[in-house]
């Protein structure tokens, strides 16, 4: 008798977090997690902060629409709460678009989001900008196209690879 009260009691206890813990990721508020891109001539920084209270697992992938001329590696970054993780790309000069991805146990934030609205649209960027200003700078500091309150993910062909 006092084995079956206790497994009722054990299993009464346990649905609750087994249910929290293979529960579909919630809706995200979508400024806890950002990823923000700076591009200066061939060179892209990109930036994933986290303002949530859990670690993220955050992947992007950056795509000029051909794929049989371009192979983006996906990046896979895990980012502490509070922190930022900042990555340095070097990419051949042409349009590209961006699309990242971040997820803890309860939530999902970014372009590719499978449970729930996507908290960022994916956005162009061309390598190097045309700053078509009359002036003959040789620094280009690249574009974004239309960031909006998003960033996107970033990968490269022939790429270094930074970390800071």
């Amino acid at each position: 008798m006092i084995k079956s009260v206790r497994a009722v009691a054990t299993a009464a206890l346990a649905a609750p977090l087994l249910a929290a813990v293979f529960a579909a990721p919630a809706n995200a508020a979508p400024g806890e997690v950002n990823l923000s891109a700076e591009v200066q001539g061939n060179d892209v920084w990109v930036t994933i902060s986290n303002d949530n209270q859990l670690p993220v697992l955050c992947n992007w992938e950056v795509t000029n629409g051909d794929p049989e001329a371009f192979f983006a590696p996906i990046l896979l970054r895990l980012v502490e709460p509070g922190g930022e993780d900042r990555v340095g790309l070097t990419l051949e000069d042409g349009n590209y678009h961006v699309t990242w991805n971040c997820t803890n146990l309860f939530e999902e934030w970014g372009t590719t989001v499978e449970n729930g609205p996507a908290t960022a649209a994916p956005f162009p960027f061309t390598i190097p900008a045309s700053t078509d200003d009359g002036n003959d700078d040789s620094a280009d500091t690249g574009s974004l196209g239309s960031l909006g309150s998003a960033s996107g993910s970033l990968g490269s062909t022939s790429g270094s690879f930074g970390s800071s």
